[in-house]
């Protein structure tokens, strides 16, 4: 696996990590599901690394992870 899809899968972890939590996990459930979503995402990139369409849907998963912290990251006009 190259390094850089290694370090740029991290924060799509944290991200997915943070939505199973806003989902219901709780505790140390969130450390399990941290390894697993690192597992799968990479195993599925040594399969399917090379496929457009996978690379198509990494990359919007990505960025809709990514817009949905913004979102929340953003102020609420109370």
């Amino acid at each position: 696996m190259e390094y850089i899809t290694m370090i740029a899968s991290v924060p799509g972890i944290v991200a997915l990590v943070n939505f199973a939590k806003r989902l219901g996990l709780k505790g140390e459930a969130s450390l399990v599901a941290a390894v697993v979503f690192g597992v799968a995402i990479n195993v599925a990139n040594l399969y399917l690394g090379a496929h457009e369409a996978y690379q198509a849907v990494i990359a919007g998963l990505m960025s809709g992870l990514a817009a949905a912290g913004l979102y929340d990251l953003t102020p609420r006009p109370e």
